[in-house]
């Protein structure tokens, strides 16, 4: 445990060493009298690394708020003029996504006043990269909401032939797919990537990852914790 103690700060650099031997003494017979000493250390460290985490986090979802809530290349569901803008990060492959899927649908549904923005955030390998950027490109024959939907409610890996099945079953041309994720290839890149950055960024290293007004959800949110964070921002907003 000493040899986390230097005493070399600017209260020690005029100490000789036998004054120094002294302190270190001191410290310990401290630390072995109060050893909860050290968990308050520890505990009010973790509280200012969580508290700067936070302060770093305020000031993307202002400096980024174009990118993460209106980015002309996201695909956006609900209702496109709603008052409250709902951002998910997520991945087709991720279990917590299928579980939170329809709770999330549902909330879009009955409050009829929301913009869902999607995030493709493919974490979980080749396989979810090839459908989140399959997805994307869907998005030119408008069926972006339908076959995304579908992805989410498959299970089982995600080959490409399953994948191109599942955008068949959405009435999507396969050609028309292929074609449109070969032509815009580098645009549908550029999306993931740009994901991929600013989720590095919100401290998303996982999904499903919400946005909600300037709060972050991580994880599979029930449907009361997702209302409230969509009324405390529509309140909020009604303050501005």
């Amino acid at each position: 445990m000493l040899s986390l103690i230097t005493i070399n700060d600017a209260h020690s650099q005029g100490l000789n060493d036998k004054e120094k031997a002294e302190v270190r003494k001191l410290v310990k017979e401290t630390i072995l009298q109060q050893p909860e000493i050290i968990l308050e250390a520890l505990q009010l460290l973790e509280l200012k690394k969580q508290t700067a985490t936070k302060q770093r986090i305020d000031e993307v979802l202002v400096s980024k708020a174009n990118e993460i809530y209106f980015h002309p290349d996201d695909p956006v569901g609900g209702n496109p003029n709603g008052d409250v803008t709902l951002v998910e990060f997520f991945d087709y492959r991720c279990g917590y996504c299928k579980r939170v899927h329809d709770t999330v649908l549902k909330l879009v549904k009955e409050d009829g006043n929301i913009r869902y923005v999607y995030k493709e955030f493919p974490i979980l390998g080749p396989e979810s990269v090839f459908a989140a950027k399959a997805a994307l490109a869907s998005n030119y024959q408008d069926k972006y909401t339908v076959f995304s939907d579908l992805l989410m409610r498959s299970r089982g890996k995600y080959s490409k032939e399953k994948v191109f099945k599942i955008a068949e079953k959405a009435g999507l041309d396969i050609p028309q797919l292929k074609q449109d994720m070969n032509e815009h290839e580098d645009l549908i890149n550029s999306i993931v990537q740009r994901n991929y950055a600013l989720a590095q960024q919100l401290d998303i290293t996982g999904t499903p990852g919400f946005i909600i007004g300037n709060m972050i959800i991580r994880g599979a949110a029930d449907l009361n914790t997702l209302k409230a964070a969509v009324e405390r921002t529509r309140n909020s907003k009604k303050k501005e």
